[in-house]
């Protein structure tokens, strides 16, 4: 999936209204998408770069093929996929995010061009 044009899926996080993944996109941020609906974990990941990356749980989302099974996304953006993962392990999962952000957003509490 990196670096293949994130899906136009329909979502809708807790407590919103439904929308288009591209509709996510407009502020010139990294999107870092939840897709297994657990609230609060996209959220609490971007801590210290919330100027960089938006965070957004999907409660429910539509299905896609090349989605299948996919557990989160990070979107540059261009609307691009930087890191996505299948990982089922929570501790694993959040290695890997970790990992990304770091490497995509950069590290955590440095400001925009700093």
């Amino acid at each position: 999936l990196v670096g293949q044009r994130m899906p136009d899926i329909g979502l809708t996080a807790a407590g919103a209204e439904a929308v288009r993944a591209y509709e996510l996109f407009h502020e010139g941020r990294f999107v870092l998408l939840g897709l297994t609906g657990d609230t609060g974990a996209a959220e609490r990941a971007i801590a210290g770069r919330g100027a960089r990356v938006t965070a957004v749980t999907a409660a429910e989302h539509e299905g896609h093929p090349a989605l299948d099974g996919v557990r989160e996304v990070l979107v540059r953006p261009d609307g691009h996929i930087a890191w996505a993962t299948r990982t089922a392990d929570e501790t694993a999962r959040h290695a890997e995010r970790a990992a990304a952000l770091a490497a995509w957003a950069g590290p955590a509490d440095v400001p925009i061009g700093g």
